[in-house]
């Protein structure tokens, strides 16, 4: 819609118009979607369900209660401490007009013989079992439960909240949950300036999307490590790097080589002088003096790019000095000083010397140069990184390597630390081009709709870095996040609060003091609280015991979470069968649970595993670093023995097995080459 003509009143009420129909026509396309996503047991037996708008029958009796209306704030509101007369609350996933997922939460675990006979299913399911047994210590177990979980959801979002819990204690449903309960509590606040959910699985933007509707769709952005880097259009990650590559391009010191290779790039050593030539006469402006301008430049210079714009405004300084003492035979015109450095900004002479003292880097060139080995790597990495490190990266770069989610991070150090290209530079690389023509053709088409400008804008901000501050921040899998992604989050999050959710006993980093030292730096002085959970009920006691046998040996120390549900189902240990039986275990498994069943195998094997698998939708192979948060109903574990040894540090390797091992909740298969008892044997780990 362009206008032909008109006072700006009269375009900017058809932009009011259009937009508002745009709004409405969205809102319309989307009814079907959601029109029923929650429902509520209540302790006085009645039922009501929560959906998108509401709905009524003939007689004005509520079939659907809308999603803002009172009546259904306690499903938003109400926790197992204070449940509001709820017994249950269900999360009801849709697609379009049918029903897809169930999952169920017993707020008032004592009263669910007042459930209308339905079955309670999803993590419920787990509470309801071990709370239909009426002991003593079962009622305080329950009670456990309910108390911290109640106070992770209510904790205050004045600060950063970090809930901690080892395997099968909920604690991604905890934080899942409190998101959805700030979130409805300040409406406004969030609507205006959004939450960042970054996490392995699209669950929180999921059941966000549903359950508050007109907040899920614009104020959340769910991103993988992955995605969260504004690469250039066209660029995705689609490799997958090995422990030892992550070790290195995670770590701090990856940022220290990075400043190193940019300053390394950023500019010649001994600069020549610049000779002017303007109206036949000529001035000289010497390099030293170059040079000691650029070095005072450098001193404040907040980035790379940002900082070249302060030098060409001081090399163009020192260049009009010189030009002003020139002899007085030479001044044969009266030269004002804006013509003066109007001429000099597109002189060749002037822009070669600006280009040898300050050249223009952009970080995604940059980063393809690094990885294809154009760079000496061992020489800008001395006191740095070792030589098996070194190693490690030109080996994960070889060949031309897909880009991974830890070269993504290492492209927006680069982008921070670079800044934004000059507005001098011509249409290059890095999206530069396709910007620029995007420009052009706004105004050629005299772009004057609201959103178009605003498309040009968000454009426009997204090229100059400007990161978009989120209110609240929530991490989930913290325990992974390498402290080079600590640091892209960080630039998301000034001012932000934090929900931070992990297990550091789950952490496939060498050290886990440098993570926490990282989120740490990150949460600076946020009012931090810490709650954790202590108990497991989703994974079986049988598969614990197990667990916790290795968690000996990885830190005497530690205790592992309580575990509380019995299957009576001891693990299977299968020593010395061949690969191509994995095929037969796994079929076995799936007859016997009816559910999910995961394969967990060493990184260099999971894709043979996949080959040999039955094609079943039900069944999926992963690595131990891609199964973080994931749950089966029966899973297999092959080669422990090659999952710890295939880390980078052993502690490293057992804590990735001890992840393994306890994402089944019904049955667990290891099949290994020699006994675990090699493995579960507690002694000193060098």
């Amino acid at each position: 819609m362009r206008p032909t003509g008109g006072s700006p009143q009269a375009v900017y009420e058809r932009d009011v118009a259009a937009q508002a129909a745009a709004n409405r026509r969205a809102d319309l396309d989307t009814a079907g979607e959601g029109l029923l996503f929650g429902r509520l047991d209540r302790d006085d037996g009645t039922v009501h369900h929560v959906g998108r708008m509401g709905l009524r029958t003939d007689g004005q009796e509520p079939i659907v209660l809308d999603w803002r209306a009172p009546a259904a704030a306690a499903f938003y509101r109400a926790t197992a401490a204070d449940p509001l007369g709820v017994v249950r609350r269900r999360a009801i996933s849709c697609r379009r007009d049918r029903v897809v997922g169930v999952d169920d939460e017993l707020l008032d675990a004592t009263a669910q013989d007042q459930l209308d006979g339905t079955v309670v299913v999803g993590d419920g399911a787990f509470l309801a079992a071990i709370s239909r047994e009426r002991t003593g210590r079962m009622r305080d177990i329950v009670a456990t439960i309910q108390r911290e979980q109640d106070e992770a959801v209510r904790a205050p979002d004045d600060g950063a909240l970090v809930v901690t819990g080892g395997p099968g204690t909920g604690k991604t449903a905890v934080a899942l949950h409190r998101v959805a309960y700030l979130m409805y509590a300040r409406r406004e606040w969030y609507s205006r300036r959004g939450v960042l959910v970054v996490g392995p699985s699209p669950v929180f933007v999921d059941y966000i999307g549903a359950v508050l509707p007109a907040l899920g769709e614009t104020s959340v952005r769910l991103a993988s490590l992955a995605d969260l880097p504004d690469l250039p259009r066209g660029v995705t990650v689609t490799g997958h790097d090995g422990p030892e590559a992550v070790a290195v391009k995670g770590s701090a010191r990856m940022a220290e080589l990075l400043r190193a290779i940019i300053r390394s790039l950023g500019g010649a050593r001994r600069l020549a002088d610049l000779e002017i030539d303007r109206w036949g006469a000529s001035v000289v402006v010497r390099g030293g003096d170059i040079a000691r301008r650029r070095s005072q430049v450098l001193r404040s210079a907040r980035s790379h790019n940002s900082g070249r714009a302060a030098f060409s405004a001081a090399l163009s300084e020192l260049a009009w000095r010189a030009w002003q003492r020139r002899p007085q035979a030479a001044r044969v015109e009266v030269d004002d000083h804006g013509d003066f450095l109007a001429w000099l900004a597109v002189d060749p002479a002037f822009r070669a010397a600006l280009d040898t003292a300050w050249p223009v880097l952009l970080p995604w060139p940059l980063l393809t140069s690094l990885r294809a080995g154009e760079l000496p790597l061992g020489e800008l990495a001395v006191g740095l990184l070792s030589d098996e490190e070194i190693s490690a990266l030109s080996v994960s770069w070889a060949d031309g390597a897909p880009l991974t989610a830890a070269d993504a991070a290492l492209y927006d150090e680069l982008a921070e630390l670079l800044g934004a290209a000059p507005v001098e530079l011509d249409a290059e690389d890095d999206g530069w081009d396709e910007l620029a023509e995007l420009d052009e053709l706004a105004r050629e088409s005299e772009v004057t709709t609201f959103a178009d400008r605003n498309r040009s804008a968000a454009r426009k901000l997204a090229e100059e870095r400007d990161y978009r501050t989120y209110a609240h921040v929530v991490v989930d899998e913290a325990q992974d996040v390498t402290p080079m992604q600590w640091r892209m989050l960080g630039r998301r999050a000034r001012g932000a609060t934090w929900t931070v959710v992990g297990d550091w006993v789950q952490s496939a980093w060498p050290d886990v003091r440098e993570i926490q030292d990282a989120l740490a730096l990150v949460l600076g002085r946020s009012r931090l609280r810490q709650v954790e959970l202590t108990t497991n009920y989703r994974t079986s006691t049988e598969v614990a015991a197990l667990a916790a046998r290795l968690l000996a040996r990885i830190d005497p120390d530690l205790r592992p979470p309580a575990a509380v549900r019995s299957t009576g189902i001891e693990p299977l240990l299968v020593v010395g069968a061949a690969l191509t039986e994995l095929r037969g275990v796994v079929e076995a498994l799936l007859d016997q649970v009816g559910g999910t069943v995961g394969v967990v195998a060493p990184h260099r094997l999971v894709d043979h595993v996949r080959d040999l698998l039955p094609r079943d939708p039900r069944v999926s192979a992963v690595d131990p670093w891609q199964v973080k948060g994931l749950e089966y109903d029966g899973c297999v574990v092959l080669d422990p023995h090659g999952i710890v040894e295939e880390a980078r540090h052993p502690v490293a390797g057992l804590r990735s097995l001890y992840v393994a091992l306890t994402r089944a909740t019904q049955r667990l298969v290891v099949v290994a080459n020699e006994p675990l008892e090699s493995l579960l044997r507690v002694e000193q780990l060098r």
